[in-house]
């Protein structure tokens, strides 16, 4: 009867200990796709700063060249993490990227290439800029689903990623 009783609680504690580590790693890997999916968007509003910033003064420039160095650390760390993590998503990831660079590129170089911002009504832009990122990012983010719950266990041909 005794050994019955701390099998049980061996089995127990065994059971307890994996659904912790497993709940641990889903958390983890829920902050990873979190983060990544943050700089995604980071890169998209880069141009935003750089085309609103108020002076061409040095240490207005150094802290947006910061920034921008900053952002392509954070998401080579990301790119990296992601494609550890699971290769498709890392696939999609990389996708995402190029898509958002594509436009994001050429609205920096213009950006840069404005004169900075004198006034709060210069501020609006107008339209100006790489416009919508989201797009870039619908595929990618619904892959991510995926990566949690029931929905882990499917194999890629069945995960439906168009709207």
């Amino acid at each position: 009867m005794a050994l019955t009783l701390l099998g049980s609680s061996v089995i127990a504690g065994l059971i307890t200990s994996v659904l912790g580590n497993l709940r641990a790693a889903a958390a983890a890997r829920r902050e990873g796709y979190a983060n990544a999916v943050r700089s995604l968007i980071a890169r998209g509003e880069y141009p935003y700063r750089v085309r609103r910033r108020v002076s061409d003064e040095p240490d207005v420039l150094a802290a947006l060249v910061g920034r921008g160095h900053d952002l392509q650390e954070q998401l080579a760390a990301c790119r990296t993490w992601v494609n550890s993590e699971h290769r498709a998503l890392g696939e999609l990831f990389d996708k995402a990227l190029a898509d958002i660079d594509a436009n994001v590129k050429q609205a920096t170089a213009d950006a840069w290439n404005q004169a900075p911002m004198a006034t709060a009504s210069g501020m609006n832009l107008n339209g100006w800029g790489p416009g919508d990122q989201r797009p870039h990012l619908a595929r990618l983010e619904r892959a991510i689903a995926y990566r949690f719950g029931w929905r882990r266990l499917l194999p890629r041909k069945l995960w439906h990623l168009e709207p």
